[in-house]
Parts: structure tokens; sequence; C-alpha cells
């Protein structure tokens, strides 16, 4: 293989290293911020209250949503209640059955937060309210969650600082792989050649190596990302496939402005 095309062929595989790996951290954060959402909105906090008209649920609800931290609350109506409690206590025939029975109306509360302290406060300033009869944070199982949930938090730090890590390494090995186009920049500076001249010259060789490592790398990240079936994982947007495409530029784009 001759030296010019091995040169390519190294930028090439360099571009594209560079490129899987910024692409790769932007899915990873794209991802795990998702995923955290996810956990977020699987927490919250059930809270009975003997309130039945919707003036008064609207009041009680007004003051939840007043206590710093709460995200978003639900009402579940009459037959929303009737249908948690089926299967687990009765069936609603039996349950109307009843007569001095009384259904309470049911508030379900999302902090939205994974810090369990803070989830704690707000749990204790909804059980305050004179309206809330009792509440349920979800006990051991929802504080276990929010260990993982902290956990998981220190294991994404440490993979984004890897990922950022490789792309700044391959980022170096991608400008490095440019030198040679970088040297005969130099060589037809050095012999006033204009650089309008120059840049047209070698117009396909500075386009087409970005372009092709872009596509090389999307390629391979969509691989990647069709394995996990999209449940979790999160394929970057459009607006950083073209930041993709601008960084893949950087290395050849540096090394024609310091030639010329």
């Amino acid at each position: 293989m001759e030296n010019s095309a091995r040169n390519k062929l190294i930028a090439l595989m360099a571009h594209a290293l560079f490129l899987t790996c910024a692409g790769a951290l932007f899915m990873f954060c794209g991802s795990s911020g998702r995923y955290f959402e996810k956990l977020k909105n699987s927490v919250f906090i059930t809270a009975y209250t003997e309130c039945r008209s919707e003036a008064d649920l609207a009041a009680v609800k007004n003051r939840i949503a007043a206590i710093s931290g709460v995200k978003h609350i639900v009402i579940l109506t009459e037959n929303e209640v009737f249908a948690a409690l089926e299967g687990a206590l009765a069936k609603k025939d039996i349950l109307l059955s009843i007569k001095d029975i009384e259904i309470p109306s049911i508030l379900k509360i999302y902090p939205g937060t994974l810090n369990y302290e803070r989830f704690g406060k707000i749990a204790e300033q909804i059980n305050a309210l004179a309206e809330i009869k009792s509440s349920d944070t979800g006990g051991n199982a929802v504080k276990k969650l929010f260990v993982f949930a902290s956990d998981f938090k220190k294991a994404v730090r440490f993979i984004t600082a890897l990922l950022i890590l490789s792309a700044l390494a391959s980022a170096a090995a991608a400008f490095v792989s440019m030198k040679y186009l970088s040297e005969k920049f130099q060589f037809l500076a050095e012999r006033n050649v204009p650089r309008r001249d120059i840049v047209f010259k070698y117009a396909a060789e500075i386009t087409l190596i970005p372009l092709s490592s872009l596509i090389i790398s999307i390629l391979i990240l969509l691989a990647f990302y069709q394995t996990t079936g999209g449940n979790t994982m999160v394929f970057f947007t459009y607006p950083r496939t073209l930041l993709l495409l601008l960084l893949a530029s950087l290395p050849s784009a540096v090394r024609l402005i310091k030639s010329v």
C-alpha cells in the first residue's frame, strides 16, 4: 500500500474512533439521563384524605403543590380507587354493600428527587397537612431504590469520565493522523501557492475523511443501539450529528489554518 493511501486509511480510522467515542459519550449521557427520569417517575408518595368534592380535593392539591420539591400530583378518581382495591381487598360491589365503609380519596405525589433525605422531608410536610389522614412512602423497597440510584449515579460519573478521556485521547490521535496533510499544506504554502488553491486542491480529502468517518461511527453506534432494542438507550439527535461532523472536521481545519 502506497504511503498516501496508508496515511488516508490511518486518518479515516482515527477519525472514526474519535467520533465513535464522542457519539458513545452523547448516547450514554442521554440514556443515563433518561433512566434517571424513569427512576424519578417511579417514586411517589401516596396520601389519603377524606375530602370528596372537587373543590376540596383541588384545595388539598394546591396546598401540596406549594410544598418545595413537589413536581407532580395525580388525584385518583373513585373508580380508579376501586380498581386499585380490587383483588387486593375486595370487589367493588362488596365494598359498596358495606354501608359504613368510606373509601378515601387518594393522591399520588411525585417529588421528582432521588435524594432520600429530601424525599423524607417532603413526605413529613405532606403528612403534617390537616386534610391528609395518612401517607405511604413505600417503605424499605423505596429506600433500597434510593440507595441503588445513589450507587448508579456514582457509576455513571465514573463511566462518563472514562468516555470523556477516551474521546480526548482519540481526538488527539485524529489530530496527529492529519499531520501528512499539514505537511502538504505547508509544502505548497512555502511555494507561494494561494490559500484558496490549496483548499480547492484538497477539498475532497478534507471533507471525505470526516464524512466517511461519521458514517462509519454512526453505523457502529446504530448497531449497538439496536442490540438494546431502544428501551433505555437513546440515540443522539440531529443537532448532535451535526456537532459530530463539526468535530470530525476540526483536525483537518486546524492543520490547514496552522499551515497556511
